[in-house]
């Protein structure tokens, strides 16, 4: 997932939080393959997980934390595309028009599942 390796020092940080919600640093390490070490560190943000570690954790994760990380994964790439467009406002790309098309179908099928759920 490509996505994955545009996550910052601290989404991976933050994803290494969820994680350790609902389980110990040294349950998460041996869910993870890793040593206990290595998942303080990562606590401790003196390391970051690595894209084949955050792979790892989106297959042990279960569906609310699952939830969190696409979270802190679609505002990262969020935040890195309003980058971009900020600094550079006179960007034509054909990808970032498919974009906006896909932002404006996501949003008429939020305007419709209100509709449907007022009738």
């Amino acid at each position: 997932m490509k996505a994955i390796h545009n996550l910052g020092k601290e989404a991976r940080h933050d994803i290494i939080e969820i994680m350790l919600e609902n389980r110990s640093r040294k349950a998460l390490a041996d869910e993870l393959g890793l040593t206990p070490t290595a998942v303080i560190k990562f606590s401790r943000g003196m390391t970051h997980p690595s894209d084949d570690t955050i792979l790892k954790i989106m297959e042990i994760a279960n569906g609310k934390e699952r939830q969190k990380i696409l979270k802190i994964m679609l505002n990262e790439l969020v935040s890195s595309l309003i980058e971009i467009i900020n600094e550079y406002p006179d960007i034509k790309d054909e990808k970032l028009d498919e974009l906006r098309k896909i932002l404006d179908e996501l949003e008429n099928r939020k305007v419709m599942k209100s509709i449907t759920s007022i009738m």
